[in-house]
């Protein structure tokens, strides 16, 4: 028998890399879409302008707790893109060009999932576990799982932008575990941050933290999940 009838996963950094989503290419297209032309090194640029913006001291906390709800997450990253976009280009809208980074963001192909993803989410539904995911996020990423083929292996899906709870508070834990039917004593979570995926623990969960380093083109060390749920 198994050990556990469920396994939960985090979404960016544990199942689809968060390093490479915003490409000048996607942006290119991104904004073509709304009027604006970038070349190639425009576009490289103003995402590392928008990064630095968003992921600087003052932009983590600016966007602290904007999961709760997708029209905050909008918001709060359009602005803060935006702000990154002024006097980026003299012919150019900021609010236009924050959109298009925006859009580039929340864009389902953006997404790449790292080589053992697939895999693996196939190996334990094949199992009979059940399966979930759990992500502090502003938008529904259930359209990425559809890029990936692998949407109807998961059986449910609980979005911070969909309950207005963030990990590491324990509602979503809680609410994944419910709409499983699963105890949370036969549960596993697998994520990256010691902290909000931890948080699981307190809910009764078992908890796998995955390494920190991470490379787009090579396996995540998903693999150990299925030892962990065998």
């Amino acid at each position: 028998m198994s050990r556990f009838d469920a396994v939960l996963f985090d979404f960016s950094g544990t199942l689809f890399d968060d390093g490479n989503v915003m490409t000048p290419s996607g942006l290119q297209f991104q904004a073509a879409e709304r009027g604006v032309l970038l070349g190639f090194d425009e576009a490289s640029s103003l995402i590392r302008r928008a990064r630095q913006r968003v992921d600087g001291p003052r932009g983590l906390a600016e966007r602290e707790g904007c999961d709760r709800s997708a029209q905050l997450h909008r918001e709060v990253w359009t602005r803060l893109m935006t702000e990154s976009s002024n006097g980026f280009r003299d012919d150019a809208d900021p609010g236009v060009l924050g959109e298009s980074l925006y859009a580039c963001l929340a864009d389902p192909g953006s997404w790449p999932a790292y080589p053992d993803t697939a895999s693996v989410l196939k190996t334990l539904h094949a199992e009979g576990l059940k399966l979930g995911v759990v992500s502090n996020i502003g938008w529904d990423i259930r359209p990425t799982f559809a890029e990936l083929g692998v949407t109807d292996l998961i059986d449910s899906f609980v979005l911070s932008c969909e309950h207005d709870t963030v990990k590491p508070e324990p509602d979503l834990f809680r609410i994944a575990c419910a709409e499983l039917g699963v105890s949370p004593s036969r549960t596993l979570f697998v994520g990256d941050d010691p902290v909000k995926d931890g948080a699981a623990a307190r809910v009764g969960l078992a908890v796998y933290v995955l390494p920190t380093d991470r490379h787009r083109d090579r396996p995540r060390g998903l693999d150990a999940v299925l030892s962990l749920a065998a």
